[in-house]
């Protein structure tokens, strides 16, 4: 399933309907104190900065003369226009945030990435990704980052590298008493999708049933008819 949608383009789709059915299967385990909410944020694709400004095929005019101009000499030089349409796609990205009442306090983010977040089209929203993440993570807040997309950078933390041999992977981030601790799961396309463990705060772990939450996500929207099975 998760290669089709990758294929069809509609992991922008899809993602949410994943996230939410990990929301509801986390909110069983929480305690009350405990809050789940889903950030989203609108994202601008557009390509790189530093990407050529010239197309690989253009056509160049000079300006048409107007009756304010038409008298000046032949002789001066007029000016060539190019024309080139840069395409742009707006895309969602959501984040689920765990809070801790009654000071509100974000314990806990879980984020599955999203092509734009490895590099696909353009680096901007990446390079964005990766200083949010060094922000949540320099925070003490415990991190999960799911990457199930066989394409793009793999963008993993320096010494979880080795996960970019599998085609899909995942990993957490756990503070305490002043030291961080990683965990990492790597799979590739034939394998069964993990179940992760996750320690969101000191003294409570939850686990994040990756394929139940597939199948749930699968079930709600009918995914199957929308991405036949090869």
């Amino acid at each position: 399933l998760l290669s089709g949608i990758e294929k069809a383009r509609l992991w922008a789709y899809f993602h949410k309907d994943w996230l939410l059915q990990m929301r509801s299967l986390l909110r069983l385990q929480l305690p009350e104190e405990y809050r789940l909410f889903v950030e989203s944020e609108a994202i601008l694709i557009s390509p790189d900065a530093t990407a050529s400004v010239l197309p690989d095929a253009s056509t160049a005019r000079p300006e048409k003369a107007t009756a304010s101009t038409s008298k000046v000499s032949v002789s001066r030089a007029t000016a060539a226009v190019i024309e080139v349409e840069e395409p742009r796609e707006t895309v969602n990205r959501y984040r689920l945030l765990i809070r801790r009442a009654p000071e509100n306090l974000v314990v806990a983010a879980l984020e599955i990435l999203s092509p734009s977040n490895k590099g696909l089209g353009s680096s901007i929203d990446q390079e964005k990704h990766l200083r949010k993440r060094s922000a949540l993570l320099d925070a003490g807040v415990n991190v999960l980052e799911i990457d199930a997309l066989l394409e793009g950078n793999r963008i993993l933390p320096a010494s979880l590298s080795s996960l970019a041999e599998f085609d899909r992977n995942a990993w957490t981030a756990f503070h305490s008493d002043g030291q961080r601790k990683l965990r990492g799961w790597g799979w590739n396309e034939p394998d069964p999708l993990p179940i992760i463990s996750w320690k969101v705060d000191d003294e409570l772990e939850v686990l994040v049933d990756l394929p139940l939450a597939l199948e749930q996500a699968r079930e709600f929207n009918r995914w199957d008819s929308l991405v036949p099975s090869s």
